[in-house]
């Protein structure tokens, strides 16, 4: 008779996990809040135990419990557990693909996340806006400019899709993380709309990253005129 969902929601997710293995079994909700916790809270090896009592469930082949496994490993920094259980899924969903490629963007394994993509390519999977925002952030990780502006170009040219403020800014990190920062104010200069107070920003963040003093100052001028509020001290 516990009630293993309202341990859970109390976050007591070692006594959840301590039940299960005496021998509650846990229904499908209790697993989804259990790899949420584990990473928010970042408990790799909590969340390695849940992964067993996972295998062992009757809901092992659930495509969106396996995406939350890996999307926890990911966030506890674990890629290579993330990557055993992406390999084992028989059945996989773009959602897999992607928490793997930005997966491995956020934890500075930007390379293995483009290789996937090509990977990903092969199979005749077709890529979606969502799928180039991660490519590019797997660039920036890694600080590949040359490949972060081919794979902006290949969504417009190949896929047909129209770039969004979120891609103009993924390829800003591009530049603005390997130090790129001429090639990104030009890069801003040629966007099809007027550059928003968030583009501004993260070149301004940029500026003040690599000691660029005169454009950081620079940018704050823009940022003013764009929005007074921006003005700091």
């Amino acid at each position: 008779n516990v009630d293993l969902m309202g341990l859970c929601e109390e976050g007591k997710v070692e006594q959840v996990v301590e039940y299960m293995g005496q021998g509650v079994c846990a229904d499908y909700g209790v697993f989804c809040a259990l790899l949420d916790s584990c990473g928010d809270s970042k408990s790799l090896q909590v969340g390695r135990r849940v992964n067993e009592f996972l295998k062992r469930s009757p809901f092992r082949g659930d495509v969106e419990l396996n995406n939350k496994l890996i999307g926890m490993y990911g966030r506890c920094g674990s890629m290579r557990d993330a990557r055993r259980v992406f390999d084992r899924m028989r059945e996989r969903n773009m959602c897999s693909w992607h928490l793997m490629i930005n997966g491995y963007a956020v934890n500075g394994r930007g390379n293995y996340g483009l290789l996937l993509f090509e990977e990903m390519r092969k199979a005749g999977l077709q890529p979606n806006g969502k799928t180039f925002v991660f490519l590019l952030a797997a660039c920036a990780s890694v600080e590949v400019v040359e490949e972060g502006l081919m794979y902006f170009n290949l969504m417009k040219n190949e896929y047909g899709i129209v770039p969004g403020i979120e891609h103009y800014l993924g390829v800003i990190d591009v530049f603005g993380t390997s130090g790129h920062l001429n090639e990104a104010e030009e890069f801003i200069g040629k966007m099809p709309f007027e550059p928003t107070a968030e583009v501004w920003e993260a070149l301004r963040n940029y500026a003040r990253i690599h000691g660029d003093i005169e454009l950081e100052d620079h940018v704050d001028e823009l940022l003013v005129s764009l929005d007074p509020s921006k003005a700091i001290a």
